[in-house]
């Protein structure tokens, strides 16, 4: 078995502030889930099915069999003895498969149906990986087809009733705040208009993947490419039902996740039944082509949106509606009507949420989910009206300001959204006034576009242990998985900060199940939730130390390390567990105003972001290194969700069509400008000490707006659905 990973922060520099873990990445030091080859490893393919809508009718293992190396071959034929448990009888709700932990996981070949292409039949298992492959390639397979659900457009496939409930992240899908209609016919000024989002993918470098071993049939071992390993043994635990503690996930790098690495998908409950079926370590890697339908994705979306507002340009009814494709049996709901409700000041809210179950996998979360989709919409939307008003699109966001929260009335913890607008603008050299119409260089066209976004915080409970040797040197340890958001170099600058050591003295102890409880690292809670934790471990720490050499407890002259220093210890620990507060006095948000410049060339039919400025609050910035690289990588997926990001669909099949890196488009260094990066704003002194709020998805959130915002500048044609494309744009000069 692998040992946790531990990276030491010792690469000081005058700042303080290098990326603690990038001497282990450039070396190839950093090992991945796929890095490892356990004893007597056997490897397992997944075979899929070609159809979107039917049932396996018989698998004929025979020539399977034959192939050298075989093991085995796990199907619904053999799943119920693997598990050990009864399979649930069909038809499973959505309601039910969303209450298990596993997510639905532990339905995969639950029976013979088929909801979707690509969807797990069956897995082969041999000692090689290429003697996996050939013997998944030897198995024959018989489908009976239906028809399949296949359009988004189609009114017959989506719900009349809105979705009741809440949404990822507990914001309500669907909620009314006054009287939006009313409002909204009687303004005198409206906007109305629909905008479309293709299917997007994470497409991380790092594939998916799952090692899995079971110790004595009982204790279950796996290594796997996930945002957060105690979450992942929690759903494997339900899915065999057998104990959490019986379960040890080890994730420490990760290759990229952006949500798709969240949950346990049917890949790693089908290793487990491997394992269980060879009795040895099995490990899976997806291919490319298995990550189109593996491991989620964001979902195809249409979204009506309504403005009224006076001739001020207040406004008086926001009304706006999103038909989110999901699954059959599957449902996931892309919660882009959330910040529509806390957006701006306005009496009269309307948002609402209607799914539409398709013959497709179910979506998940894709960095800043909801905020990346509802914003483009909402800040389209707004430029359009400013257009209609002839007022700067700045002005227009500055009357409708919320002062407050407007949809729990709470103040906000804090807000620089003001002073993000006039950084940005000033950064940007932005030119204010109602008539904006690019000019043209050359034969170029040029348009200016801007658009803001929020992102609440969110936390989580989290545990976290510290111990302080006499050294000087610290071990700071929580079950967190590193996804290159830069953990190994922020927990030990707050734990340096806290007990007075330089930060390059901490080492950080992450990635197992044998750690303390932490969160999954989604949402961009980590900070929130394992800081939390780490303050009060060291809280705990300094108590002890105090306590053994009888020292003030008021005092805050005397260093951690100076009072150990006074004792016959060698080392002292500290404990701290933080649960977030069940009614909070403060609405929490990050805020970001971006700035986009675009020249469109006609002759070349191209679409170019010249130069883009994204001012950002976040409060207290940990880490100005790893915090610039969060804004820099959402910005970029931005420009991809933009102009570049969707995957094709062949219709007739209900298949994905552009299932690999030639073809799935995202943005590469010649595609993407030098992004200007501020921070504005100051530590949120509601936040306790740490003061820090979101960092990691705000910066994506409006990109994508402030990019069509610019093309409708440079060419007055309005952009409305995603990927733009320059064949979309009916006039071009």
């Amino acid at each position: 078995m692998q040992s946790t990973s531990t990276v030491a922060t010792a690469y000081p520099n005058a700042k303080g502030d290098h990326r603690a873990d990038a001497p282990l990445k450039v070396t190839g030091n950093a090992r991945y889930t796929a890095d490892h080859a356990w004893d007597n490893l056997a490897h397992a393919v997944l075979v899929t099915s070609p159809i979107a809508c039917g049932r396996v009718a018989s698998i004929n293992a025979e020539a399977a069999r034959r192939s050298p190396g075989f093991l085995g071959v796990v199907s619904h034929e053999n799943c119920s003895e693997l598990r050990g448990l009864p399979l649930p009888e069909w038809p499973v709700s959505p309601e039910e498969i969303l209450r298990r932990p596993d997510h639905g996981a532990s339905l995969t070949f639950a029976d013979t149906r088929i909801r979707y292409s690509g969807q797990p039949v069956a897995a082969v298992v041999a000692d090689t990986l290429e003697n996996a492959t050939a013997a998944a390639h030897a198995l024959l397979i018989d489908y009976e087809t239906a028809t399949a659900s296949v359009g988004l457009s189609d009114n017959e496939l989506i719900a009349q009733e809105p979705v009741t409930g809440e949404i990822p992240g507990g914001e309500p899908a669907s909620s009314e705040r006054g009287d939006a209609t009313s409002a909204f016919a009687s303004a005198p000024v409206q906007v109305t208009a629909t905008y479309k989002s293709m299917a997007a993918h994470h497409n991380p470098i790092e594939a998916a993947a799952t090692i899995a071993f079971w110790q004595d049939n009982k204790k279950l071992l796996i290594q796997d490419t996930n945002q957060g390993p105690h979450i992942i043994a929690a759903a494997l635990a339900s899915a065999f039902a057998i104990e959490k503690k019986d379960v040890q996930v080890i994730s420490q790098f990760v290759g990229g996740a952006f949500g798709c690495k969240l949950q346990v998908w049917p890949h790693g409950y089908i290793a487990a039944l491997a394992a269980r079926l060879v009795n040895r370590p099995v490990k899976i890697v997806l291919t490319r082509p298995q990550m189109f339908t593996g491991t989620g994705h964001r979902p195809e979306l249409i979204q009506h949106v309504s403005l009224g507002a006076d001739q001020r340009g207040i406004l008086h009814a926001i009304k706006h509606e999103a038909i989110v494709q999901t699954g059959i049996v599957d449902e996931y709901v892309e919660g882009c009507i959330g910040r529509t409700r806390t957006r701006y000041a306005c009496e009269n809210v309307s948002v609402k949420t209607r799914l539409a179950h398709l013959n497709f996998p179910a979506g998940t979360s894709m960095r800043a989910p909801g905020k990346s989709t509802g914003s483009f919409a909402l800040e389209s939307a707004m430029d359009e009206l400013a257009c209609k008003l002839e007022m700067d699109p700045i002005e227009l966001r500055l009357r409708n300001f919320a002062e407050h929260d407007p949809d729990s009335g709470r103040p906000w913890s804090s807000t620089s959204l003001k002073e993000c607008y006039r950084v940005g603008a000033e950064r940007f050299g932005w030119r204010s006034g109602g008539r904006r119409r690019g000019g043209t260089e050359g034969r170029l066209l040029i348009g200016h576009g801007m658009a803001s976004g929020s992102y609440p915080r969110y936390a989580s409970k989290s545990t976290a242990k510290i111990s302080l040797h006499r050294s000087g040197r610290a071990i700071v340890s929580a079950g967190i998985s590193e996804i290159g958001t830069g953990n190994p170099t922020v927990m030990p600058r707050i734990v340096g900060e806290l007990l007075g050591i330089p930060a390059s003295n901490v080492e950080l102890v992450f990635g197992s199940t044998d750690l303390p409880f932490a969160p999954q690292a989604g949402g961009s809670r980590i900070v929130a939730s394992v800081g939390e934790a780490i303050l009060r471990a060291c809280r705990d720490l300094e108590s002890k130390l105090r306590n053994h050499v009888n020292a003030d407890h008021q005092s805050t002259t005397v260093q951690a390390i100076d009072l150990l220093l006074r004792t016959e210890l060698d080392q002292v620990e500290g404990l701290g567990e933080w649960a977030p507060e069940g009614n909070p006095q403060y609405s929490v948000e990050s805020n970001v105003a971006h700035f986009c410049e675009v020249a469109i060339d006609p002759a070349y039919e191209t679409i170019r972001v010249r130069r883009f400025v994204s001012a950002v609050d976040v409060g207290r910035v940990l880490s100005p290194v790893t915090a610039r690289s969060q804004i820099l990588g959402a910005v970029t997926m931005g420009l991809g969700q933009a102009l570049w990001e969707g995957t094709h669909i062949d219709h007739r099949y209900a298949r994905y069509i552009n299932t690999d890196l030639g073809e799935y488009l995202v943005p590469v260094n010649a595609d993407v400008p030098d992004i200007d990066v501020h921070f504005v704003g100051t530590p949120d002194a509601n936040l306790g000490i740490l003061g820090a709020k979101s960092a990691g998805e705000i910066g994506i959130v409006g990109v994508a707006a402030a990019v069509a915002n610019a093309i409708y500048d440079a060419c007055g044609e309005r952009p409305r659905s995603l990927p733009i494309q320059f064949d979309s744009l009916s006039q071009k000069e």
